[in-house]
């Protein structure tokens, strides 16, 4: 490929050769890369782009693949300093993979590793001639990562000026995008009509752009904020419509995020055996995936719920799965309080329905 790579920021339509090429560098173990570079085409643009894009897709399949792989990817073209493409290629490579290590760790809920990602891909793309759009994409993924802690008059704030960056640059995507996050924190701060009524704004949009994949996003959020609302009946019927959509996507991230929905719906309802039921088949799918963040909030939103059906061993056994993945993976800084007052009524063997809720409180989140 000749010319600068950064005139676009997805990858053009790749040849047939490689792609595949860029699915066989993925199907190599990471180990034996390294002996491979020449057989592989590591060092060529066309490649790296076709394993990004590649990346970029299974984000929402398997996230701690997709770290892991950008992870090496990324140390790859940095040690040695590498001669990729004519231009600043090499840089916009750095830039783009520590993006998806970031995003991917963010999902993953390890948010220092993720701000590190990012600082990353920061510097990289300062070299770029593209560094503009580049930064703005990271901007959105220190958005995301403030919803993820909580700060909602911030993001709230901050929306409508990264949405006017992106519209500015002609990114219309992600600035719809950045809407999920000004929804999202409207949600969390309990202004439900309004958040509705960004959902729906998205969903119009996304099908006006044919984009499926944000449609559905879009109303699995709306299955949730029908559920908050207690409208059975519409949260269901966009849950059976979302759920194909995500199944024909191989959206996993999406399928446990409406099993999640879902769960909360029943249980507004009162249906306990059917919130129980939804929930573990949403912490099913995480655990497959490795998403352990989510898989340490559902153990804690099921025993709360068994507490609630009287079950307090069953209740006790889920909130003792879910704090050594708390403590192993060091979640949520910000509610170490309420851990260490929910470990200490467990060796008291009375649990502390509070603190339970305060911790678990700390990973609710609807999708971005």
């Amino acid at each position: 490929m000749t010319g600068r790579v950064l005139h676009f920021r997805r990858p053009p339509t790749l040849s047939v050769e490689s792609h595949e090429a860029a699915c066989r560098v993925l199907e190599t173990p990471l180990e034996d890369r390294e002996a491979k570079v020449a057989e592989l085409g590591l060092e060529s643009p066309d490649i790296l782009l076709g394993i990004c894009d590649l990346l970029r897709e299974q984000g929402e399949t398997s996230p701690r693949t997709v770290r892991d792989e950008a992870r090496f990817l990324y140390g790859f073209l940095n040690k040695p300093e590498r001669k990729i493409g004519l231009f600043d290629e090499r840089h916009y490579f750095l830039g783009e993979t520590a993006l998806l290590a970031g995003a991917a760790c963010r999902m993953l809920f390890r948010r220092t590793e993720a701000r590190r990602w990012f600082d990353r891909a920061d510097s990289s793309f300062r070299h770029t001639i593209n560094a503009v759009a580049d930064w703005s994409r990271v901007s959105y993924q220190r958005l995301a990562l403030k919803v993820e802690e909580r700060e909602f008059d911030e993001v709230l704030e901050l929306v409508p000026s990264l949405m006017a960056n992106f519209q500015k640059l002609g990114m219309s995507e992600d600035a719809l995008k950045t809407r999920f996050l000004e929804g999202v924190a409207l949600i969390n701060t309990d202004r439900l009509q309004e958040a509705a009524q960004v959902f729906r704004s998205i969903c119009e949009e996304a099908r006006k752009a044919k984009n499926e994949k944000l449609l559905a996003i879009a109303t699995n959020n709306l299955v949730q904020i029908h559920g908050l609302l207690g409208q059975t009946g519409d949260a269901l019927a966009d849950a059976e419509e979302t759920l194909h959509v995500f199944r024909r996507l191989d959206n996993r991230v999406g399928i446990a995020k409406l099993q999640w929905g879902i769960g909360t719906l029943f249980r507004t309802q009162g249906q306990i055996s059917a919130a129980i039921e939804a929930y573990r088949a949403s912490l099913a799918e995480f655990s497959e995936i490795g998403m352990r963040s989510d898989v340490a909030a559902l153990h804690l939103i099921l025993g709360d719920l068994l507490l609630d059906a009287g079950q307090e061993t069953a209740a006790t056994i889920e909130i003792l799965a879910a704090l050594p993945i708390i403590e192993e993976e060091r979640m949520v800084p910000e509610g170490m309080a309420a851990y260490s007052l929910l470990r200490d009524s467990l060796r008291q063997r009375r649990i502390n329905r509070q603190a339970l809720r305060d911790l678990h409180g700390y990973f609710e989140e609807t999708q971005k």
